[in-house]
Protein backbone atom coordinates (compact mmCIF):
# COMPACT_ATOMS: atom_id res chain seq x y z
CA UNK A 1 0.00 0.00 0.00
CA UNK A 2 2.76 2.54 0.95
CA UNK A 3 4.72 1.51 -2.25
CA UNK A 4 1.29 2.57 -4.43
CA UNK A 5 0.94 5.92 -2.21
CA UNK A 6 4.26 6.51 -2.99
CA UNK A 7 3.82 5.48 -7.19
CA UNK A 8 0.87 8.05 -7.36
CA UNK A 9 2.68 10.87 -5.58
CA UNK A 10 5.34 10.18 -7.93
CA UNK A 11 3.49 10.24 -11.49
CA UNK A 12 0.77 13.33 -9.80
CA UNK A 13 3.98 15.74 -9.35
CA UNK A 14 5.68 14.79 -12.61
CA UNK A 15 2.48 15.21 -14.41
CA UNK A 16 1.99 18.72 -12.73
CA UNK A 17 5.01 19.71 -13.31
CA UNK A 18 5.02 19.06 -16.59
CA UNK A 19 8.43 20.20 -17.82
CA UNK A 20 10.17 17.28 -15.57
CA UNK A 21 7.95 14.46 -17.60
CA UNK A 22 10.49 14.64 -20.56
CA UNK A 23 13.11 16.00 -21.85
CA UNK A 24 14.49 16.32 -25.30
CA UNK A 25 17.58 16.08 -27.80
CA UNK A 26 18.05 17.86 -31.17
CA UNK A 27 18.36 14.60 -33.53
CA UNK A 28 17.41 12.07 -31.15
CA UNK A 29 13.98 12.76 -30.20
CA UNK A 30 11.78 13.43 -26.50
CA UNK A 31 12.74 10.82 -23.67
CA UNK A 32 9.25 10.46 -21.05
CA UNK A 33 9.53 9.21 -17.66
CA UNK A 34 5.52 8.83 -17.79
CA UNK A 35 4.21 5.52 -17.93
CA UNK A 36 4.86 2.99 -18.94
CA UNK A 37 8.56 4.08 -18.26
CA UNK A 38 7.36 3.87 -14.92
CA UNK A 39 5.18 1.45 -13.51
CA UNK A 40 4.77 -0.98 -10.21
CA UNK A 41 6.30 -3.00 -9.05
CA UNK A 42 9.10 -3.48 -11.33
CA UNK A 43 9.91 0.33 -12.21
CA UNK A 44 8.56 2.51 -9.72
CA UNK A 45 10.62 5.28 -10.18
CA UNK A 46 11.88 6.72 -13.52
CA UNK A 47 14.70 9.40 -13.99
CA UNK A 48 14.94 11.51 -17.07
CA UNK A 49 17.98 10.60 -19.33
CA UNK A 50 21.32 12.72 -19.37
CA UNK A 51 22.21 14.59 -22.20
CA UNK A 52 24.65 12.82 -25.00
CA UNK A 53 27.45 15.00 -24.23
CA UNK A 54 27.17 13.60 -20.53
CA UNK A 55 26.92 10.08 -21.18
CA UNK A 56 30.01 10.81 -23.83
CA UNK A 57 29.25 7.32 -26.21
CA UNK A 58 31.72 6.98 -29.24
CA UNK A 59 31.56 4.14 -31.90
CA UNK A 60 34.68 2.11 -31.89
CA UNK A 61 34.91 1.05 -35.66
CA UNK A 62 37.32 -2.62 -36.59
CA UNK A 63 38.13 -4.23 -39.26
CA UNK A 64 39.96 -7.10 -40.74
CA UNK A 65 42.29 -4.43 -42.03
CA UNK A 66 42.33 -2.34 -38.97
CA UNK A 67 41.81 -4.72 -36.28
CA UNK A 68 44.05 -3.10 -33.36
CA UNK A 69 43.66 0.36 -33.24
CA UNK A 70 40.05 1.51 -33.91
CA UNK A 71 38.66 4.62 -36.28
CA UNK A 72 36.68 6.80 -33.22
CA UNK A 73 33.34 8.70 -33.97
CA UNK A 74 31.51 10.36 -31.05
CA UNK A 75 27.66 9.85 -31.22
CA UNK A 76 27.66 13.46 -31.09
CA UNK A 77 29.08 13.95 -34.65
CA UNK A 78 27.76 11.17 -36.67
CA UNK A 79 25.45 13.37 -39.20
CA UNK A 80 28.74 15.59 -39.46
CA UNK A 81 31.35 13.32 -39.37
CA UNK A 82 30.63 10.33 -40.54
CA UNK A 83 32.01 10.32 -44.03
CA UNK A 84 35.28 12.16 -42.93
CA UNK A 85 35.94 10.25 -39.52
CA UNK A 86 35.00 7.09 -40.94
CA UNK A 87 36.45 7.51 -43.90
CA UNK A 88 37.85 3.59 -43.83
CA UNK A 89 34.09 2.59 -43.87
CA UNK A 90 32.67 -0.43 -46.19
CA UNK A 91 29.75 -1.77 -47.60
CA UNK A 92 29.87 -4.75 -45.36
CA UNK A 93 28.01 -6.79 -42.41
CA UNK A 94 28.15 -4.63 -39.72
CA UNK A 95 28.27 -5.77 -35.82
CA UNK A 96 27.72 -3.90 -32.75
CA UNK A 97 28.76 -5.07 -29.36
CA UNK A 98 27.13 -3.28 -26.79
CA UNK A 99 28.61 -3.30 -23.04
CA UNK A 100 26.22 -2.65 -19.75
CA UNK A 101 26.54 -1.13 -16.13
CA UNK A 102 29.70 -0.28 -15.07
CA UNK A 103 32.16 -1.85 -17.92
CA UNK A 104 34.32 0.28 -19.17
CA UNK A 105 36.10 -0.87 -22.90
CA UNK A 106 39.18 0.55 -22.08
CA UNK A 107 40.17 -1.88 -19.25
CA UNK A 108 37.43 -4.74 -19.86
CA UNK A 109 38.79 -7.34 -22.56
CA UNK A 110 35.72 -9.20 -23.47
CA UNK A 111 34.54 -6.51 -25.92
CA UNK A 112 37.82 -7.03 -27.58
CA UNK A 113 37.97 -10.53 -27.31
CA UNK A 114 34.94 -11.16 -29.18
CA UNK A 115 35.54 -8.31 -32.06
CA UNK A 116 38.89 -10.30 -32.71
CA UNK A 117 36.40 -13.83 -32.98
CA UNK A 118 34.38 -11.99 -35.05
CA UNK A 119 36.73 -10.56 -37.65
CA UNK A 120 38.26 -13.93 -37.48
CA UNK A 121 35.08 -15.48 -38.47
CA UNK A 122 34.06 -13.00 -41.32
CA UNK A 123 34.83 -9.84 -42.97
CA UNK A 124 32.66 -7.38 -41.10
CA UNK A 125 32.25 -3.95 -40.05
CA UNK A 126 32.79 -4.62 -36.32
CA UNK A 127 31.63 -1.48 -34.01
CA UNK A 128 32.32 -1.39 -30.35
CA UNK A 129 29.84 1.29 -28.65
CA UNK A 130 31.38 3.24 -26.04
CA UNK A 131 28.82 4.36 -23.67
CA UNK A 132 31.23 4.07 -20.19
CA UNK A 133 30.53 7.92 -19.55
CA UNK A 134 26.95 6.54 -18.64
CA UNK A 135 26.84 3.49 -17.44
CA UNK A 136 28.12 4.43 -13.46
CA UNK A 137 26.05 4.44 -10.49
CA UNK A 138 23.06 5.08 -9.58
CA UNK A 139 21.97 1.95 -11.69
CA UNK A 140 18.35 3.78 -12.44
CA UNK A 141 20.10 7.01 -13.58
CA UNK A 142 22.29 4.55 -16.03
CA UNK A 143 19.03 3.04 -17.11
CA UNK A 144 17.77 6.02 -18.04
CA UNK A 145 20.92 7.06 -20.43
CA UNK A 146 20.41 3.37 -22.15
CA UNK A 147 17.39 5.03 -24.06
CA UNK A 148 19.45 7.76 -25.24
CA UNK A 149 22.64 5.20 -26.39
CA UNK A 150 19.78 3.40 -28.16
CA UNK A 151 18.44 6.68 -29.89
CA UNK A 152 22.16 7.38 -31.17
CA UNK A 153 22.69 3.97 -32.34
CA UNK A 154 19.41 3.64 -34.32
CA UNK A 155 21.00 7.30 -36.46
CA UNK A 156 24.16 6.06 -36.39
CA UNK A 157 22.62 2.75 -38.33
CA UNK A 158 19.83 5.25 -40.33
CA UNK A 159 22.86 7.20 -41.65
CA UNK A 160 25.15 4.71 -43.16
CA UNK A 161 22.27 3.04 -44.54
CA UNK A 162 21.60 6.71 -46.24
CA UNK A 163 25.34 7.60 -47.13
CA UNK A 164 26.22 3.95 -48.15
CA UNK A 165 23.23 2.42 -49.11
CA UNK A 166 23.27 -0.44 -46.75
CA UNK A 167 20.45 -2.82 -46.63
CA UNK A 168 18.54 -2.98 -43.00
CA UNK A 169 19.29 -6.36 -42.87
CA UNK A 170 23.34 -6.49 -42.85
CA UNK A 171 22.96 -4.87 -38.75
CA UNK A 172 23.91 -6.63 -36.27
CA UNK A 173 23.51 -5.64 -32.57
CA UNK A 174 25.06 -7.78 -29.79
CA UNK A 175 24.34 -6.55 -26.18
CA UNK A 176 25.04 -7.40 -22.59
CA UNK A 177 23.13 -6.74 -19.69
CA UNK A 178 21.97 -3.26 -19.81
CA UNK A 179 23.48 -3.10 -23.51
CA UNK A 180 20.37 -6.09 -24.21
CA UNK A 181 17.77 -3.29 -24.04
CA UNK A 182 19.89 -0.66 -25.67
CA UNK A 183 19.77 -2.79 -28.62
CA UNK A 184 16.40 -2.96 -28.47
CA UNK A 185 15.48 0.91 -28.07
CA UNK A 186 17.89 1.29 -30.88
CA UNK A 187 16.04 -1.79 -33.15
CA UNK A 188 12.61 -0.14 -32.53
CA UNK A 189 14.26 3.32 -34.43
CA UNK A 190 14.94 0.71 -37.38
CA UNK A 191 12.60 -0.89 -38.87
CA UNK A 192 14.03 -4.15 -40.83
CA UNK A 193 16.83 -3.96 -38.50
CA UNK A 194 17.97 -7.84 -38.94
CA UNK A 195 19.08 -9.08 -35.61
CA UNK A 196 19.59 -8.09 -32.21
CA UNK A 197 21.38 -11.05 -29.50
CA UNK A 198 20.51 -10.08 -25.99
CA UNK A 199 23.38 -12.03 -23.30
CA UNK A 200 21.51 -11.82 -20.68
CA UNK A 201 19.69 -9.00 -20.59
CA UNK A 202 19.12 -7.05 -17.50
CA UNK A 203 16.44 -8.01 -15.19
CA UNK A 204 16.13 -5.07 -12.27
CA UNK A 205 13.84 -2.07 -13.79
CA UNK A 206 12.84 -4.46 -17.17
CA UNK A 207 11.44 -7.73 -16.38
CA UNK A 208 7.66 -7.57 -16.68
CA UNK A 209 7.79 -4.35 -17.85
CA UNK A 210 6.19 -3.24 -20.77
CA UNK A 211 7.83 -4.46 -24.02
CA UNK A 212 8.14 -0.58 -25.21
CA UNK A 213 10.56 -0.59 -22.05
CA UNK A 214 12.65 -3.35 -22.87
CA UNK A 215 14.21 -5.77 -25.55
CA UNK A 216 11.31 -7.65 -27.26
CA UNK A 217 10.58 -9.84 -30.22
CA UNK A 218 9.49 -6.50 -32.91
CA UNK A 219 12.84 -4.97 -32.03
CA UNK A 220 14.08 -6.77 -35.45
CA UNK A 221 13.66 -9.59 -37.87
CA UNK A 222 15.20 -12.17 -35.23
CA UNK A 223 15.91 -11.63 -31.66
CA UNK A 224 17.76 -14.53 -29.93
CA UNK A 225 18.76 -14.11 -26.33
CA UNK A 226 20.81 -15.89 -23.93
CA UNK A 227 19.77 -16.22 -20.27
CA UNK A 228 22.36 -16.93 -17.73
CA UNK A 229 21.80 -15.46 -14.68
CA UNK A 230 18.10 -15.39 -14.59
CA UNK A 231 16.05 -14.86 -11.32
CA UNK A 232 14.88 -11.70 -8.90
CA UNK A 233 17.50 -9.05 -8.07
CA UNK A 234 16.60 -10.21 -4.57
CA UNK A 235 18.18 -13.54 -4.89
CA UNK A 236 20.79 -11.61 -6.30
CA UNK A 237 20.27 -12.40 -10.02
CA UNK A 238 20.88 -9.82 -12.35
CA UNK A 239 19.30 -11.40 -15.70
CA UNK A 240 15.94 -10.92 -16.91
CA UNK A 241 14.03 -14.61 -17.09
CA UNK A 242 11.39 -13.68 -18.88
CA UNK A 243 11.54 -14.75 -22.60
CA UNK A 244 12.08 -11.70 -24.82
CA UNK A 245 13.13 -12.69 -27.99
CA UNK A 246 12.38 -15.05 -30.97
CA UNK A 247 14.30 -17.70 -29.74
CA UNK A 248 15.45 -17.48 -26.13
CA UNK A 249 18.06 -19.65 -24.30
CA UNK A 250 18.65 -21.40 -20.74
CA UNK A 251 21.69 -23.21 -20.46
CA UNK A 252 22.06 -24.59 -17.36
CA UNK A 253 18.79 -23.52 -16.65
CA UNK A 254 19.16 -20.14 -17.60
CA UNK A 255 21.22 -18.91 -13.39
CA UNK A 256 23.44 -21.17 -11.36
CA UNK A 257 26.26 -21.73 -14.38
CA UNK A 258 28.26 -24.31 -13.50
CA UNK A 259 32.03 -23.26 -12.75
CA UNK A 260 31.07 -20.40 -10.97
CA UNK A 261 32.17 -20.74 -7.55
CA UNK A 262 35.57 -20.23 -7.68
CA UNK A 263 38.09 -18.51 -6.18
CA UNK A 264 39.51 -14.80 -7.15
CA UNK A 265 43.15 -16.06 -7.68
CA UNK A 266 41.25 -19.06 -10.11
CA UNK A 267 39.23 -16.30 -12.19
CA UNK A 268 42.30 -13.84 -12.32
CA UNK A 269 44.14 -16.71 -13.99
CA UNK A 270 41.04 -17.45 -16.33
CA UNK A 271 40.79 -14.38 -17.22
CA UNK A 272 42.78 -11.86 -16.21
CA UNK A 273 42.92 -8.77 -13.15
CA UNK A 274 40.12 -7.12 -14.64
CA UNK A 275 37.78 -9.55 -16.16
CA UNK A 276 38.87 -11.91 -13.75
CA UNK A 277 38.13 -9.90 -11.03
CA UNK A 278 34.49 -8.71 -12.48
CA UNK A 279 33.94 -12.48 -13.31
CA UNK A 280 34.32 -13.69 -9.51
CA UNK A 281 31.43 -11.48 -8.68
CA UNK A 282 29.32 -11.61 -11.69
CA UNK A 283 29.91 -15.05 -13.41
CA UNK A 284 26.86 -16.35 -13.92
CA UNK A 285 25.88 -12.62 -15.66
CA UNK A 286 29.17 -12.90 -17.54
CA UNK A 287 28.55 -16.08 -18.58
CA UNK A 288 26.24 -15.36 -21.55
CA UNK A 289 29.10 -13.54 -22.96
CA UNK A 290 32.06 -16.21 -22.22
CA UNK A 291 29.66 -18.83 -24.51
CA UNK A 292 28.55 -16.38 -26.87
CA UNK A 293 32.67 -15.42 -27.68
CA UNK A 294 33.01 -19.41 -27.71
CA UNK A 295 30.42 -19.83 -30.34
CA UNK A 296 32.17 -17.74 -33.06
CA UNK A 297 34.23 -19.91 -34.38
CA UNK A 298 33.82 -23.27 -32.38
CA UNK A 299 33.21 -26.43 -34.60
CA UNK A 300 30.95 -27.68 -31.64
CA UNK A 301 27.94 -26.15 -31.17
CA UNK A 302 25.42 -25.35 -28.62
CA UNK A 303 22.10 -27.39 -29.61
CA UNK A 304 19.26 -26.34 -27.48
CA UNK A 305 16.11 -28.12 -27.04
CA UNK A 306 12.78 -27.23 -26.78
CA UNK A 307 11.35 -27.08 -23.52
CA UNK A 308 8.62 -24.97 -21.80
CA UNK A 309 10.26 -24.95 -18.47
CA UNK A 310 13.72 -25.43 -16.53
CA UNK A 311 11.76 -28.02 -14.21
CA UNK A 312 10.98 -30.26 -17.46
CA UNK A 313 14.31 -29.82 -18.67
CA UNK A 314 16.00 -31.55 -15.03
CA UNK A 315 13.66 -33.99 -14.82
CA UNK A 316 14.81 -35.11 -18.57
CA UNK A 317 11.21 -34.53 -20.21
CA UNK A 318 13.49 -32.23 -23.01
CA UNK A 319 15.82 -34.42 -23.59
CA UNK A 320 14.95 -34.93 -27.64
CA UNK A 321 14.02 -32.02 -30.54
CA UNK A 322 10.76 -33.95 -30.73
CA UNK A 323 8.15 -32.73 -33.28
CA UNK A 324 10.03 -29.11 -32.95
CA UNK A 325 13.51 -29.27 -34.27
CA UNK A 326 16.34 -28.18 -31.59
CA UNK A 327 17.80 -25.25 -32.28
CA UNK A 328 21.74 -23.76 -31.97
CA UNK A 329 22.59 -21.11 -29.39
CA UNK A 330 25.06 -18.49 -30.00
CA UNK A 331 26.23 -16.87 -33.01
CA UNK A 332 24.84 -19.48 -35.39
CA UNK A 333 21.40 -18.99 -33.72
CA UNK A 334 19.48 -18.98 -36.96
CA UNK A 335 15.06 -17.89 -37.19
CA UNK A 336 14.67 -19.64 -40.77
CA UNK A 337 15.70 -22.70 -39.64
CA UNK A 338 14.82 -22.98 -36.83
CA UNK A 339 11.34 -22.84 -34.48
CA UNK A 340 10.67 -20.21 -31.90
CA UNK A 341 10.52 -20.83 -28.53
CA UNK A 342 12.30 -21.86 -25.43
CA UNK A 343 15.25 -24.31 -25.77
CA UNK A 344 17.63 -25.46 -22.88
CA UNK A 345 20.95 -27.18 -22.68
CA UNK A 346 23.72 -27.93 -20.52
CA UNK A 347 27.08 -26.56 -20.84
CA UNK A 348 30.59 -27.41 -19.21
CA UNK A 349 31.93 -25.37 -16.01
CA UNK A 350 34.63 -23.97 -17.80
CA UNK A 351 36.18 -23.79 -21.63
CA UNK A 352 35.57 -25.19 -23.53
CA UNK A 353 31.98 -24.96 -22.18
CA UNK A 354 30.17 -26.65 -25.23
CA UNK A 355 29.36 -30.63 -25.06
CA UNK A 356 28.77 -32.91 -27.83
CA UNK A 357 25.55 -33.85 -26.45
CA UNK A 358 23.95 -31.70 -24.03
Amino acid sequence: MLLLVFYLLYVGITVAQGSLTQRCFSELGCFSILPPFVSLPSRPVALLPEAPEQIGTVFKLYSRDQSAAPRDLEATQVTSSLKTKWSGYVSRPTKFIVHGFLTNVRVTNWPEEMKDELLKQGDYNVIIVDWSGGNKPPYTQATANTRVVGAQIALLINAIIATYDIPTSQFHIIGHSLGSHIAGYAGERVPGLGRITGLDPAGPFFEGTDPKVRLDPTDAVFVDVIHTDAGSILLSNLGIRQAVGHQDFYPNSGSNQPGCFKTLITSIEQWGLIDGTTDRFICNHMRAVRLFIESINSRCRFDGYPCTSALKFITGACKSCGTSSCATMGFWANKDNSPQGQFYLNTAGQPPFCLVSS
